[in-house]
């Protein structure tokens, strides 16, 4: 959840604050241009189910004074997609009181459209307007599209120390430290820095200022109770369920290993007693080892009996809350919903989230029964 003083929290619990969006043309770490002004409302989405959690759009709209154009046409241009980021924070007021909530800190990824008004003064092309619209992603973009161009050895011992060196991106050091062991490094930098955050049991989570930290993957201590709830319609899905893992390993000597578990028993047992297929039937998550971490029969059977019940226990049902517009949910958050005819007073947890005008419209876990 993201930190504001108790009077805009509270006011923002109660309704009724004004709010305005602020964007920050970021370059090498510095600002390069502030309030850039936009057209319209952003849309801003975050989905813990994805790598890149934060993605978005905004339409700049540009006035210079002397007439000149801010359109990228070459890389290096300020808002070409090359290394130029945007800061997004978000004003909300209460009063005469006023405070400025960091959103994200996006790439810049594309500039997929461009309209602009020319005419010739004294002889000369001037642009005295302009809009084009700008596509963000959260800073793990950088680290998606990277890879190591030969296989490469840790140059840290500690996950930390490792997540930094490898992403290059400011650290917040959330949860205990862990020892990264003897491992290699081959390939995409995403699968290497996923395997880093398995040690400490997390998911990768930019925060709102750019600094990388960590997502639990354990449920913390609720955060806030969701309040003037809009709707919140319950669905259901099978598509993240698992009864089955399979963790590849490799032994030293370069010999493959597998640990596999199974539910035997329940709803969601693999099969029957009798050796036919359950109701449910078979559903597998495959979790290869990309650091070399799993190098005995021993270590991938213990790993696949940890990971078991956990896959085996993702939420399936989950809600879809629209409440006033709430700059401060974060993805992950633990909240408590009160809903007394289905589930009473439980628990949920934060597992996308959109900024849409007025509302923020939030997908929540629900705890299985």
């Amino acid at each position: 959840m993201r930190q504001t003083s108790a009077r805009i929290s509270q006011a923002i619990a109660d309704g009724g604050t004004r709010k305005s969006w602020v964007f920050d043309l970021i370059y090498d770490n510095a600002r390069r241009l502030a309030n850039v002004p936009i057209q319209r409302e952003p849309a801003l989405d975050w989905d813990a189910s994805r790598f890149v959690t934060g993605s978005g759009s905004a339409r700049v709209v540009w006035t210079d004074d002397h007439a000149h154009t801010l359109v990228p046409r070459e890389i290096g241009d300020w808002f070409s997609p090359f290394g130029a980021e945007m800061q997004v924070d978000c004003i909300i007021g209460a009063g005469v009181f006023a405070e400025r909530i960091p959103t994200g800190r996006f790439v810049i990824t594309e500039v997929p459209d461009a309209t602009e008004s020319r005419m010739l003064w004294e002889g000369r092309l001037i642009h005295p307007g302009e809009a084009f619209t700008v596509t963000l992603k959260d800073r793990l973009a950088k680290v998606q599209r990277d890879d190591f161009g030969m296989p490469a050895a840790p140059r840290t011992a500690s996950v930390w120390d490792e997540i930094q060196d490898l992403t290059g991106m400011p650290v917040v050091r959330n949860l205990p430290d862990a020892a990264i062991g003897a491992i290699a490094y081959e390939g995409p930098k995403e699968d290497a820095l996923k395997a880093l955050y398995d040690r400490i049991d997390a998911w990768a989570h930019p925060d709102a200022t750019g600094a990388l930290t960590a997502r639990p993957k354990a449920w913390p201590e609720p955060v806030d109770t969701i309040r003037n709830v809009v709707s919140a319609p319950t669905s259901m899905t099978s598509q993240f369920t698992y009864n089955r893992v399979v963790v590849k390993g490799r032994s030293a000597e370069g010999r493959p290993l597998y640990g596999v578990r199974e539910i035997t028993e329940g709803f969601l047992r693999v099969r029957n007693s009798n050796g036919s297929q359950s109701p449910y039937g078979g559903a597998t998550y495959t979790y290869p080892d990309t650091l070399g971490v799993l190098d005995t029969q021993t270590k991938v059977d213990e790993y696949a009996a940890s990971l078991l019940p956990r896959v085996s226990r993702i939420r399936s049902v989950t809600r879809e809350v629209t409440e006033p517009f709430n700059p401060l949910r974060e993805i992950g958050d633990v909240l408590v919903f009160e809903d007394r005819r289905a589930y009473g007073t439980a628990p949920v947890r934060v597992q996308t989230l959109r900024h849409r005008g007025a509302h923020t419209v939030m997908t929540v876990e629900v705890p299985d029964g």
